[in-house]
């Protein structure tokens, strides 16, 4: 069931390309935002169908009060990331901004700590196994997919290819994470965790420096390799990490683990392009400082937004295509590190566990333990 899941969600985390091309190309861009509302309609009503209500804990409370403190806190610590690129990390702007993140998780843990029903028993944090798996989930999305929307806007507007080819230029890495994601939790079901997600990410890690290879002449094709090491390793962690994160628990907090970890994959989604933008877009600056760009500072911003054709009035081509090549290899030698960083981790603090016993799983009896 982890693989099939896993599966699913690596895949369609690489597909995001692909589809968001197809809506951008046959519709228009903002698209890309309008198809949530009619696909979460349909992930409500299937959920209310077919997924019969738990009986185990149905005297719980949603902890409103920890859910708005740590929406407040991941949405202004993503905000100060994505504005201290631009702004600078020193500007009043940026420090008011993670002030109120810092504050926000001062309240969430305040909130937690007093919370009949927390969103999170905060005794787990001092589990190993659990923050190693946190801390995996945030390296595994950062790692993984936290270059590919400059990826994406570089093959489009450098490169010239439309969003549909740009989209389906990134399949390597949806196509190997779906075949090996199915594989991995089938035959490695019983595998321990820590060496089927430090595997993993170690894999992603290097794929990911593989695509560090661009220059200014490089088209698409130097991608494919390490995009589908990359892809390898996220059909590895994406079950495997689902798995290790209900092993490191006592089975009451099997949804509380849960929740945790897709909470920590999509916060390290989310700092992961605000993250490697900015190392991308401070890399452009600096070539096109150094080809005589006035103006440099803005003009990467601009280039890593997509506004390659505007500056191509003012600036040398050959000059766009080096800064953001060299601003794309910078962000991937940076993702990659951090996979490797994050696999050596995992293999170093999760504990080696693997699956329950079979038996416990068919026959939902506990096993019987013989005494000696």
């Amino acid at each position: 069931a982890l693989g099939i899941w896993g599966a699913v969600s690596g895949a369609a985390a690489a597909l995001g390309p692909v589809l968001g091309g197809v809506l951008t190309q046959s519709l228009e861009w903002r698209w890309i935002f309008f198809i949530n509302l009619p696909v979460s309609v349909a992930a409500v009503w299937l959920t209310l169908r077919a997924i019969a209500p738990s009986k185990r804990q149905g005297g719980r409370r949603v902890d409103w009060a920890g859910t708005a403190a740590f929406a407040l806190f991941a949405g202004a610590a993503t905000y100060g990331v994505v504005r201290a690129g631009s702004e600078g990390w020193a500007s009043s702007r940026t420090g008011l901004t993670f002030a109120v993140a810092a504050l926000a998780l001062a309240a969430f843990v305040v909130i937690e700590r007093r919370a009949a029903h927390p969103l999170i028993d905060l005794s787990l944090f001092r589990r190993p196994s659990f923050v190693a798996v946190m801390a995996a989930g945030v390296a595994y999305n950062a790692a993984a997919f936290g270059v590919l929307p400059y990826t994406s806007i570089w093959l489009q507007t450098v490169l010239g290819m439309s969003p549909v080819g740009a989209g389906l230029a990134l399949l390597p890495l949806a196509a190997t994470a779906f075949v090996a994601a199915a594989v991995s939790g089938r035959l490695l079901h019983d595998a321990p965790h820590r060496l089927v997600i430090g595997g993993g990410l170690l894999l992603i890690g290097a794929g990911t420096l593989g695509q560090a290879v661009l220059d200014a002449d490089s088209g698409w094709a130097p991608l494919t390799a390490g995009l589908a090491v990359a892809g390898i390793g996220v059909g590895l962690v994406s079950p495997g990490l689902a798995g290790a994160a209900l092993a490191s628990v006592p089975p009451r907090n099997a949804g509380m683990a849960g929740g945790s970890v897709n909470t920590f994959r999509q916060l390290g989604y989310a700092l992961g392009v605000a993250v490697f933008g900015t190392v991308a877009t401070a890399r452009m600056s600096h070539s096109l400082e150094r080809a005589g760009v006035d103006g440099a500072t803005e003009a990467a911003h601009t280039l890593a937004g997509g506004g390659a054709g505007a500056l191509r009035r003012t600036t040398a081509e050959e000059a766009l295509r080096a800064a953001f090549a060299s601003g794309l290899n910078t962000a991937a030698v940076v993702a990659g590190v951090v996979g490797l960083l994050a696999g050596v981790a995992v293999l170093v603090w999760v504990r080696a566990s693997g699956a329950p016993p079979v038996e416990q799983v068919r026959t939902n009896r506990p096993v019987a333990v013989e005494r000696r």
